[in-house]
Formats: structure tokens, sequence, C-alpha cells
């Protein structure tokens, strides 16, 4: 305990990372069987190294990597080149169905993981994106009640006042579909076969007390907003859940990282870039910028991005043109700048409604399939 309390001594003495170092310790002190998830991201980095530092005896530590099948060179790397530093084996496990085949088969993300799941299930319903409130009924599209309700905002806000689960939060979103419909599938399943499914067949063959990651409150999206500390206590036959740095800003990090000497992957330190996950996810606002940095150094994973989310990438530059215009009636008005066929003042022929603006018939998955090599 001595060489620990030097350690404390000499981190940067900011109350996130000191309580985290004293925090984790006392956590992985209490259980045995350790599964920690690895992305080889800085957010994972980070949390590896204080796991390193912190872990007491008897306390095992089984690191584990989830390929999607999407993945960066760099990042492979990297995993190898932590192995080295730290005297671990970081397990590899590969996505039971990739994102690739998860996408062919079930469609794309778009925006948000959220807005992905409430389009995609209005979609397998066939949902009319221009009906009206009245006429859109569970008689008439089936147990879609969530994804109805969203699209119409029938759910009533938080006590907060915020309307989470509307398509209101998202700016003339609503007005973009019911103008512009979708004519690829949409879906937020890639991550469950990807990532998800895979994680929790490593903790039933493992079988750990302790499930552990690298998740900060401030990368914000879906799982951030649920989860309002750092440790979840077992339920439901799963593990215990600890996010040691789960508070932890950007300035945090970076002061750890200086006094740690770390180096992350190539990704942020030749690359460029501030993030990385599965490469060119449309979750991520910026994943076609990114791309362009990435695509230098490794041209085959940026070419196989746009042909898995091209047509999500597309559809939302053209929807990002939509707002600049100011919806239907700024583009009438020539207010605004381009639009999607590149005439400003214009409104796009797409946006044109169409029998293409039906999800398709009750029953079926898809309005029209997406041949991922860029063909429709």
């Amino acid at each position: 305990m001595a060489d620990f309390s030097a350690l404390i001594e000499s981190a940067p003495q900011r109350l996130n990372i000191v309580d985290a170092m004293l925090k984790a310790r006392s956590v992985l002190g209490r259980h045995r069987k350790c599964a920690v998830s690895v992305s080889g991201g800085a957010d994972s980095d980070t949390m590896l190294d204080l796991l390193e530092l912190a872990k007491p005896d008897g306390c095992e530590l089984a690191y584990v990597f989830f390929d999607t099948g999407l993945e960066l060179a760099a990042t492979k790397r990297h995993l190898g080149e932590l192995e080295a530093k730290y005297g671990i084996a970081i397990r590899r496990r590969r996505a039971g169905k990739t994102v690739a085949a998860a996408c062919r088969e079930h469609g794309v993300p778009f925006i948000s993981k959220d807005v992905s799941e409430y389009m995609g299930r209005l979609q397998a319903h066939g949902f009319d994106w221009g009906d009206a409130p009245e006429n859109a009924t569970e008689e008439k599209y089936g147990r879609c009640k969530s994804g109805l309700d969203w699209y119409f905002g029938r759910r009533p806000p938080s006590a907060s006042g915020k309307d989470k689960h509307s398509i209101s939060r998202l700016k003339l979103l609503k007005e973009f579909v019911q103008l512009s419909p979708p004519d690829f599938a949409i879906s937020d399943r890639c991550c469950d076969f990807a990532k998800k499914n895979v994680a929790r067949l490593f903790n039933r063959e493992y079988g750990p007390d302790l499930s552990v990651n690298g998740m900060r409150q401030a990368e914000g999206g879906r799982r951030a907003s649920k989860i309002k500390t750092c440790f979840s206590p077992a339920r439901g036959g799963e593990p215990d859940n600890y996010r040691p740095i789960w508070r932890w800003t950007d300035e945090d990090r970076a002061a750890y990282k200086e006094w740690r000497g770390l180096r992350y992957s190539d990704c942020y330190e030749v690359y460029g870039l501030a993030r990385t996950g599965c490469a060119g996810c449309p979750c991520n606002s910026r994943a076609e910028r990114e791309l362009a940095i990435v695509e230098p150094f490794e041209p085959q994973i940026a070419k196989a991005a746009r042909a898995i989310f091209g047509a999500s990438y597309e559809y939302r530059r053209r929807y990002a043109e939509f707002k600049a215009q100011g919806g239907a009636s700024g583009a009438a008005d020539g207010r605004g700048g381009a639009s999607a066929n590149g005439a400003p003042g214009e409104a796009s022929p797409a946006s044109e409604p169409s029998e293409a603006g039906k999800a398709g018939p009750a029953g079926k998955k898809h309005p029209k399939h997406f041949n991922y090599t860029g063909e429709r």
C-alpha cells in the first residue's frame, strides 16, 4: 500500500484523478475476476493504465477487444503495443455478425442510435412518413407504439421539460423525412451484433464478477444519458459494472497522460483523430471528415466504410442542407445555401413525395434494398 500511496501523492492533484485512483483500488479489491473491455482508444488506454496501477494482489484482470470487422489497422497494432508495455494479454473476439453483414441484413445507422432505432421500427411496420397523426394507429401499423410516439411526439416530456423521445428534438427532421423519405433501410442493430452480443457471450464464458469499460460521461451518447454513476451493481445475471474514468473531463485525461507519459495509438498521434471506434459510423457527426483524414493512411478501410454507410452519409448531407435552407419554406423563398443538387435556393428533386415515402408494406423490412457497392 505504501507504493500506491506514493503514486497518489505524485499524481496530478485533480479531484477526479485522485478519486478515481482510490476508488479503483477499492472496487478491484472487492472483486476477483474482472472482464475489461479494451478498445484501443484514448479513454481505454487511460483506463487500462489506471487499472494496472491500482489493481491489488489477487485481482484478475481479463482484457478483451471486440473486433467489429471495421477497425483501423492502427488500432489493432496498438493492442500489441499495450501488451508489450504492460506485460498483459488482450483477448481478441470477432463479431458474430460483422458491421458490414449486419448493415446489409438489417440497415444502416442514421444520425444516432435512438433515431436509427425508431426509424427502423417504423420502416419495419410499413410506415407512411406522410401519414396524419389521427390515421397512424397501432391497428394500422401493428406493434410499433414507441416508434409512432417518437414520430408524433405523443409521449409527455420528462420532469426537466425535455422531449427526449421525440423527433422534435432534431430540428426539421420530421419535415425533411416527410418531403424526402429515406429509400434505404435504417437500423441501430449493427452494434448489437458486433459488440453487445459478443460481450455477453464472453461474460458467460469467463464468468466475471465485475465488468469494466472506459466510458466517460463527457463523451455523451445514448449510454451516457442513462448512466448516473461510475458503478452499477449486478442485476439480471450480469456482473457489477464499473467505469473508472466516468467523471473525467478532457483536461483530467490530458493531465493524466502527461503524468504517466502515455502514448495513444497512431490514430491520435499520427493521423490526428480526436476519437476512434467503428470506422465511419454514421452516429458520429464527423464521420466523413474523419474518413478523409484516415484515407491517406488506410485507404481500404475508408473505402469499406463509404460502401457500407454511403446511403446514410448522403441522406445526412441532404438533411443538413434542408436545415440550412430553413426547411421547405426557406428553400421556396430562396433562403439558405445550396440544395442537394447544388443550385442555391432550389428544392432538390429528391424532396418530392413519392411511393418511396412509404416504408414498405407491413411485414417487409425494407422499402428498397441497398447494394453496398454504392449502387441502388
